[in-house]
């Protein structure tokens, strides 16, 4: 059973696609997007310092957040937002303007479907997570990139989905929303290297 604040959690993470989407279709240049995610990427980290630190921030914080934080994040580790303001920031400032798009859109759909269906049907364990989410979410990720591959070979999109679902699977201490983009970007960068 997913209790509702996961599937809050899961639409929140859709609403994601707000960065590359903003990035291909409204902001030209990687400098245009930077200059609002970068800001943005700190704010959320100053908030994240000041709920550990300021009684007041964290009651503030706990009073409208505190259903959907998961019990690390109550811990005092970072939530998911900043790993995506932190994810997103590094992806569009390291690769190209397609890869970084495709690599953010594999971090926000196919993860969020990864994760629903590892949840709801999830049945062969690896690790805390399950088979039948990974390739739930290697299914998303391929559809979405095939539909938005722009002018990246269809062999690297499919490097970047197998890529991005492999690294969501693998039981690494790093935040989803951070090592997705990044590991996707980075195969998608190699693969296009050496098909060009």
């Amino acid at each position: 059973m997913i209790q509702r604040s996961e599937y809050y959690r899961k639409i929140i993470h859709i609403f994601n696609l707000v960065i590359p989407f903003t990035y291909l279709f409204f902001l030209e240049s990687r400098f245009q997007v930077l200059r609002i995610l970068v800001p943005l990427t700190v704010f959320a980290i100053v908030i994240e310092y000041l709920r550990v630190r300021s009684a007041v921030i964290k009651k503030i914080f706990n009073n409208f957040l505190i259903s959907m934080l998961r019990i690390h994040e109550m811990d005092g580790k970072y939530t998911g937002a900043t790993w995506v303001f932190i994810g997103s920031t590094l992806t569009i400032a390291i690769f190209p303007k397609e890869i970084a798009v495709i690599s953010l859109v594999y971090m926000s759909l196919g993860d969020t479907m990864a994760g629903l269906v590892g949840r709801k049907f999830g049945k062969i364990k690896f690790y805390n997570k399950t088979i039948e989410g990974t390739v739930a979410g290697l299914i998303v990720c391929l559809l979405s990139g095939y539909l938005i591959q722009l002018s990246l070979p269809l062999v690297v999109v499919i490097s970047g989905a197998f890529a991005a679902m492999i690294i969501e699977l693998l039981p690494i201490p790093i935040d989803d929303n951070l090592s997705v983009p990044l590991f996707a970007g980075t195969i998608m960068t190699i693969a296009s290297t050496v098909i060009i």
